[in-house]
C-alpha cells in the first residue's frame, strides 16, 4: 500500500547535507572549550562558529520541506503563552540560583551571548528538531534537548546536564507549541542576558 503524498513527505529522509551539518555542529560545539586553550582571544573564532551555526540552522533543508509542514497542521501557533512561560521559568531559576554574572566587557558578553543563543536555537530548535519531527513532536523535543544538554557538558561540566536538559526541554516545548524556532530563540537570549546580571 502506497502512502498518500502528504505522508510520503512526512516520512522523507533528512537530506544528507543536513545530517552532516548536525553532526559537525554538535562536534564543533562540544570542542569549543579548546578555543580557550589554543587562542589568546577566542572571541573571533567563537563569533565565526556561531555565525556558521546560525546559517546552517536557519537555512539548511529539512525533510519533506513545505509538504511536511502542511501535513502537521498550522505552522504558526500561539506565541504569548510559551514566550511568557519560558521567560518566567528562566527568571525564577536566576532568582533562586543567585550568583554573579561572568567577568568581562558587558557589551561583548551581551553580543556574544545573544549571538550564541540565536545560533543554538536555529541549530537545535529548527534543524535538529526538524530532522527529528518525522518521529513525532515528543521525539523532536527530547532529542533536541538531549543534544543541547550534551554539547554543553565540555564547557560547564556534568553538573549542568540536568539543568541544560530541562532548559532544552522547555525551549523544545516552546518550539512545538508555537511552531517557530524564533520563540525559543528569544527566550534563550533573555536567559543568557539574565546570567549577566
Amino acid at each position: 500500500m502506497a502512502l498518500a503524498p502528504a505522508n510520503q513527505a512526512r516520512y522523507a529522509a533528512t537530506p544528507p547535507v543536513t545530517m552532516v551539518a548536525i553532526v559537525a555542529g554538535c562536534v564543533a560545539l562540544t570542542l569549543r572549550p579548546l578555543l580557550w586553550r589554543v587562542t589568546a582571544n577566542p572571541d573571533g573564532p567563537l563569533v565565526v562558529l556561531f555565525v556558521v551555526l546560525l546559517a546552517a540552522g536557519a537555512w539548511l533543508p529539512l525533510p519533506g520541506g513545505r509538504a511536511r509542514r502542511a501535513s502537521r497542521g498550522p505552522v504558526r501557533g500561539p506565541v504569548a503563552v510559551p514566550l511568557a512561560a519560558g521567560a518566567l521559568a528562566f527568571a525564577a531559576v536566576r532568582l533562586v540560583g543567585g550568583g554573579h554574572g561572568p567577568a568581562g566587557g558587558f557589551w561583548k558578553l551581551v553580543v556574544l551571548n545573544g549571538l550564541a543563543a540565536v545560533a543554538e536555537e536555529a541549530f537545535f530548535r529548527r534543524l535538529v528538531y526538524g530532522a527529528l519531527l518525522a518521529a513525532g513532536p515528543g521525539v523532536a523535543v527530547a532529542g533536541s534537548a538531549l543534544l543541547f544538554a550534551l554539547v554543553h557538558v565540555t564547557t560547564y561540566g556534568f553538573w549542568v546536564l540536568p539543568l541544560d536538559l530541562a532548559a532544552g526541554a522547555l525551549l523544545g516545548w516552546q518550539r512545538a507549541v508555537s511552531g517557530r524556532w524564533s520563540v525559543p530563540a528569544l527566550t534563550h537570549v533573555l536567559a543568557n542576558a539574565l546570567i549577566l546580571l
